[in-house]
């Protein structure tokens, strides 16, 4: 708890690049699985399916060196402000007493570096091992602590049945409280393409959310016109905004009425603007025989759509007010930089620009009708 507040962590992580994918996945071709390695900057990534991920940085992202690990932890806690990284990252007995520490009481948990296997591999017959491995693995990490740990599934977009049958597995084996996909395949299948419909029936029948998760500039279509590493950085979000357009304008928020979606790490600011464009868009623009069952603005209020805010953003008041209490969370992104860890969930109760009732909604209520949870 924080101060008496309950509280739910909608988007924390653990990592995945230390994991011997071999024994978590017997029986499947080493090709078919990926390997850890840390290139010549000393940073830690996945070679999977023949390539290098995160991709290696380019002289725009050069200043990256990662070489002097201690010098990174120094040059990134900025002041003692930050913890970056953690051990509880790969270690849950550890990541416990550091919950307990930011006033966590239950932490969702995502992936690190899957994430770029679900969006960026090309080769199902990679991409679904490697996910169903990492799933296992995260179940065993949560069941250290059941009640205060729940996992997230990584889903292979790559073979839409199979990671409807993962989903399926995940939530009926481990207890799992939601899948994340990745706002669009490098390959440019989008979140709204039919061969995707499989995932989102089984997410409307098992009751349990899909979230949208950004992976920075990767897969971002701007990706080309970024020259520095702040600005891949600051536009990460970019993919996330196009995908709530997509599952709008093509349907497949009319098809699964009960379906929640969940965007994540990309703040909150944006919504609204994002909204008034689509919902001007729609009015303006919509040829006959094109018409949706609800309008973007209709999708918006009537609360499935979940969005996790940044514990320090100034129009989080004002999104309040324009997107609706009930469909605020906030993640700790334990542990990255940007999460603004350990401070995450206090930076936010200690607002006076936010009535206690929101911080309420945002800390506990939301996030625990999102995911699902009566604790």
């Amino acid at each position: 708890m924080l101060d008496g507040q309950r509280v739910i962590d909608a988007d924390g992580h653990v990592n995945d690049w230390h994991l011997d994918w071999g024994a978590l996945a017997p029986g499947v071709a080493p090709e078919h699985l990926p390997r850890s390695i840390r290139d010549d900057r000393g940073f830690r990534r996945l070679e999977v399916d023949g390539r290098v991920l995160p991709e290696p940085p380019d002289d725009a992202t050069a200043e990256l060196d990662f070489t002097d690990w201690q010098q990174v932890q120094e040059r990134r806690i900025r002041d003692d402000r930050f913890w970056t990284p953690r051990p509880g990252e790969e270690d849950p007995h550890l990541r416990l007493p550091d919950m307990d520490e930011m006033g966590i009481d239950v932490a969702v948990l995502f992936g690190g570096h899957c994430f770029l296997v679900e969006a960026m591999v090309e080769r199902a017959a990679v991409a679904v091992p490697t996910l169903h491995a990492y799933n296992t693995y995260l179940a065993g990490y949560c069941a250290v602590a059941p009640d205060r740990l729940k996992g997230v599934a990584m889903l292979a977009i790559q073979d839409p049945s199979a990671a409807a049958d993962e989903l399926r597995r995940t939530v009926g084996e481990y207890g799992f409280v939601a899948g994340v996909l990745p706002p669009h395949h490098a390959d440019g299948t989008k979140l709204s393409d039919e061969r995707l419909e499989p995932i989102w029936r089984a997410a409307t029948e098992l009751g349990v959310p899909l979230c949208v998760h950004t992976i920075g500039i990767q897969i971002n279509p701007v990706r080309q016109l970024i020259e520095h590493h702040n600005l891949g950085e600051a536009y990460g979000g970019i993919p996330s905004m196009l995908a709530l357009g997509h599952l709008i304008f093509d349907g497949v928020l009319d098809r699964h009425p009960a379906l929640r979606v969940a965007f994540l790490e990309t703040g909150v600011g944006w919504v609204p603007y994002v909204v008034e464009r689509l919902e001007s868009s729609y009015e303006h623009f919509t040829l006959k025989g094109r018409e949706l069952d609800r309008s973007p603005e209709e999708h918006l209020s009537a609360g499935n759509l979940y969005f996790a805010a940044e514990p320090d953003e100034r129009l989080l008041p004002a999104v309040a007010d324009l997107v609706g209490r009930d469909q605020l969370v906030l993640g700790s992104d334990y542990c990255h930089p940007e999460g603004m860890c350990p401070f995450t969930m206090r930076v936010l109760a200690e607002r006076d620009d936010l009535d206690e009732d929101l911080k309420r909604r945002i800390l506990w209520d939301n996030p625990a009708r999102l995911y699902g949870l009566s604790l």
